[in-house]
Order: structure tokens, then C-alpha cells, then sequence
């Protein structure tokens, strides 16, 4: 009875959310409390929730610097979610691309320093550009090439450390997703609507 119960909790949850998202509302503190709540059944302690709170202001703030700094006119969301399957991740709203949604995994969000985060949120609106300039070239290199215009190279090598920790997986070589290392400064300042 107990999992009937918690399955109809999560499926509300989701219909909700999905509600939200469907009309652009950033649902950072309602679903933050329902969730955690609801799902894992465990009371949320005041300091883990304002903690996430921050966090994800915190993220809401960078997203906003790297949009500018990345010529990028849409808009982008930051959303704080229990679970996803790609940990962090950006999808477009509409098929305009006008509007996106930046999902980020609590757990993992919250074991990042500000430079992994400034590099996870840089990662992820290089997607955004590509998405508005590319759109059929979507690759981890190719948004890391962008995100390299305006995160240090040091702090992607951290950030993937970090999340294959996290994922307990293996990972890949460095350079296939950064490409080589380039003396000097790694990051770019001049800005172009051509594929690096």
C-alpha cells in the first residue's frame, strides 16, 4: 500500500512539474520541498534546503553572466531536480529555441566549488549556442569549445573528475572532450558564429 502511495504522490509530482514547465515557471522552492518530501519520505532539514536554495540562485546568477558573455538572447531556466539521467542538462521549451530549460542534479550541484560550476553551466549553454547556431552539430566537444571561451580548461578537467567520481565511471581521455591542450591562457575571448 505504501509504494501505491508513493507512486501516485511521484506521478502528481511529475504532472505537476511537467505542468510548470509547460508554461515557463521557474518551481525551484515548491518542487524542491515536494520532492524531497514526497519522494524520499525523509523530513528536509531548514539548512539542506536553504543550501539548495542558494546553490541554485547562485547557478540562476552565473547562467545569467555567461549569457552575456556568450552573446546568447535566449532564455534559460535553472532548474534544481532530484534525478537526472545526464546529471546536468539543457533542452530547449520551444521549437523556436527562444526558451530553455538548464536541469541540474541536486546531489551533484551541491559537491561542486563555484569554478565546477561556472564550467558544468558553461558546458551546458555551449548546447544553447550550438542549438542556436548549429543545430544538427550537437556534440560534448563541440559545446566544450565553446564553453572554453569563457571558463578556464583547469576547471573542465575538474568538473569531469568530479562527475566521474560521481557517476563511478571511468571516463575519457581529456582532449577528446576538451581538445589539446593549447599553451597559454585555454580560454578564447573572441566570440564567432563559426564552428571552432
Amino acid at each position: 500500500m505504501e509504494q501505491g502511495r508513493r507512486h501516485r504522490i511521484r506521478h502528481r509530482i511529475q504532472a505537476e512539474l511537467l505542468r510548470l514547465r509547460r508554461h515557463r515557471i521557474l518551481w525551484i522552492r515548491a518542487a524542491l520541498v515536494s520532492a524531497f518530501v514526497l519522494l524520499n519520505a525523509v523530513p528536509v532539514s531548514r539548512d539542506l534546503f536553504d543550501t539548495v536554495t542558494l546553490r541554485t540562485e547562485r547557478a540562476a546568477e552565473i547562467v545569467n553572466q555567461l549569457r552575456a558573455a556568450l552573446h546568447i538572447d535566449s532564455d534559460v531556466q535553472v532548474a534544481a531536480v532530484l534525478y537526472h539521467p545526464l546529471v546536468f542538462s539543457v533542452e530547449p521549451l520551444d521549437k523556436a529555441r527562444d526558451h530553455f530549460v538548464l536541469s541540474m542534479e541536486i546531489n551533484f550541484l551541491l559537491k561542486l566549488d563555484d569554478e565546477e560550476l561556472y564550467a558544468a553551466l558553461a558546458h551546458e549553454l555551449g548546447h544553447v549556442w550550438v542549438y542556436k547556431h548549429f543545430p544538427f552539430l550537437q556534440t560534448e566537444r563541440l559545446a566544450n569549445s565553446i564553453a572554453l571561451r569563457v571558463v578556464p580548461r583547469e576547471s573542465f578537467e575538474s568538473l569531469y573528475m568530479k562527475l566521474w567520481t560521481y557517476e563511478r565511471a571511468a571516463g575519457v581521455p581529456m582532449d577528446d572532450l576538451l581538445g589539446p591542450k593549447e599553451n597559454g591562457n585555454s580560454t578564447n575571448a573572441v566570440l564567432s558564429a563559426a564552428p571552432p
